[in-house]
């Protein structure tokens, strides 16, 4: 009996099985750092708005309450490729994801807030993002409104004191 060239369908399911494996582990390990990605290039762009903050703190002495203080422009004008807006409250900026964030990323929130050494004006102002707990003896700006997993942080954004 002579065979024919082509598959059977055994041979067919089997290889669609396979093929379904390696893409059910090959998909979550391109997403992640995809995600890691977006936060990363979100996060550099507060990193320009910085200085309006700090030398407003420098002048007044007081971090400014309200973006206007600090001549930032609106939440709704802050765009970025995965942003939807990042507002200003009180030395915190909180960067809202959305755009063409990967869906994981979708409505939440990573909080960068300045943080000073209070009564102490000409001390340096500092930065913390994400989880990052406050150092001794400083004083942070707005609460952490951080609801991006710790995991799509970089390493500065996670509190690595913990275990």
């Amino acid at each position: 009996m002579k065979r024919s060239g082509g598959f059977s369908l055994m041979e067919m399911m089997v290889v669609l099985v396979i093929l379904g494996i390696l893409l059910s582990v090959a998909i979550p390990s391109y997403v992640v750092p995809l995600a890691k990605e977006q936060v990363d290039e979100s996060l550099e762009l507060v990193d320009k708005l910085k200085d309006r903050v700090e030398s407003y703190y420098i002048s007044q002495g007081k971090l400014p309450f309200k973006a206007e203080e600090a001549g930032l422009p609106p939440a709704d004008k802050l765009l970025g490729n995965y942003l939807r807006g990042v507002e200003y409250q009180n030395g915190a900026f909180n960067l809202k994801f959305g755009n063409k964030a990967v869906p994981l990323l979708q409505d939440k929130v990573v909080t960068v807030r300045a943080i000073i050494v209070p009564g102490s004006p000409g001390s340096p102002m500092s930065w913390v993002c994400g989880y990052s707990p406050v150092p001794t003896g400083m004083q942070a700006g707005d609460h952490d409104h951080t609801t991006v997993p710790a995991k799509y942080l970089d390493v500065k954004c996670r509190d690595t004191s913990r275990k």
